[in-house]
């Protein structure tokens, strides 16, 4: 007998969709076992029990594929979309697709943007990639019309704030002679007009680096992914589709594991106000693969929570005891932590 899994995960394993969309089907009703219709989190037998969608039976999960894609610029990667002239899937080939399997990308670039990008029939497999506190970091050379001044560069540095919070980069610095040669080769004469930077993020916000780069001024002109965690687009050509070896699927499995083992772990570095605690911090915690927490978030999420709770500010002894209310979460690249300050119980006291 095969493992039973929670259903939604059976649903996406076959290819239908997404482990969280798989979910919302199964509370909308639209999804039975054996005939009957099912709740969410029920158990199933994928090589046992029928599985429906809206009266569809849905196909038991075979042979997974695993697809690099070197996109191309005005390709829409879903895979279906009515007003998209082309998506992804009008440019695998047949004899990669897998006998008749659906595939979809793992993440998306927008239309105009080129490079690297995953495609597979794996559910699960997709949902480690993209899930944000892996914080598999992604390169991109960036084109520009004119080089960033000093002020440019530090802005981008320091982060952009969005409305859905901070957009930061893990890395940015001027294209090698290699790296610009390698363009040349890829985009013809028009990468020749224009002036490269290699930007890594660790995040994923919508369109974040042309954002990031429009609000400084410097509007993004060609954008292309040349690196996923330590998956490169080496040699390929726009265009080009090619099997994700085994090998290679192994680094990123690897790379996935070792940050899930070492996310829990947070630097933090206290002293006088000025030193540089903040930089050393943020620093120490790039290059040990952790979390950075500035201790002013913690002062002042501690101060919040004894104000809400009553307490006396100046006893040190009831300070300590409410630091155990505080909760810490990882922002979307996993590099800083923020406070839940709504998770903090508060107390009801008079007025």
């Amino acid at each position: 007998m095969s493992e039973r899994v929670r259903v939604h995960k059976a649903l996406a394993d076959a290819g239908v969709a997404s482990r969280r969309h798989a979910e919302q089907l199964v509370i909308e009703g639209r999804v039975a076992v054996n005939g009957v219709t099912c709740g969410v989190g029920q158990l199933v037998d994928p090589a046992r029990d029928v599985l429906t969608v809206d009266g569809r039976p849905i196909a038991r999960a075979r042979g997974r594929v695993y697809l690099v894609m070197a996109k191309p610029a005005g390709v829409t990667s879903t895979v279906s979309d009515r007003h998209a002239a082309r998506t992804v899937l009008d440019i695998v080939p047949a004899a990669l697709r897998g006998d008749g399997q659906r595939l979809y990308p793992v993440g998306r670039l927008d239309r105009e943007s080129e490079g690297l990008l995953l495609l597979t029939n794996d559910g699960a497999w997709a949902q480690r990639m993209l899930h944000p506190r892996h914080g598999i970091e992604r390169e991109y050379a960036v084109g520009v019309e004119r080089a960033l001044d000093g002020d440019q560069q530090a802005e981008l540095s320091r982060g952009i704030p969005f409305v859905e919070g901070m957009a930061r980069l893990s890395g940015l610095r001027s294209a090698t002679a290699a790296e610009r040669r390698r363009l040349d080769a890829l985009l013809g004469p028009v990468a020749r007009g224009l002036t490269w930077y290699q930007a890594t993020l660790g995040q994923g916000m919508k369109r974040q680096l042309r954002r990031m780069f429009a609000a400084v001024g410097a509007p993004v002109s060609r954008l292309v992914r040349v690196r996923l965690g330590t998956l490169r687009m080496g040699d390929m050509a726009l265009g080009d589709v090619r099997p994700l070896p085994a090998a290679e699927r192994a680094q990123l499995e690897r790379l996935v594991s070792d940050r899930s083992a070492r996310r829990g772990l947070i630097v933090s570095i206290d002293g006088p106000g000025g030193s540089g605690k903040s930089t050393v911090g943020v620093r120490a915690a790039a290059a040990l693969g952790y979390r950075f927490c500035d201790t002013g978030v913690l002062y002042r999420g501690l101060t919040f929570v004894a104000v809400e709770r009553g307490a006396d500010l100046d006893d040190a002894q009831a300070l300590v005891g409410l630091v155990g209310l505080l909760e810490l979460a990882p922002d979307d690249g996993q590099r800083y932590v923020r406070l839940l300050v709504g998770s903090i119980p508060r107390q009801s006291t008079a007025r």
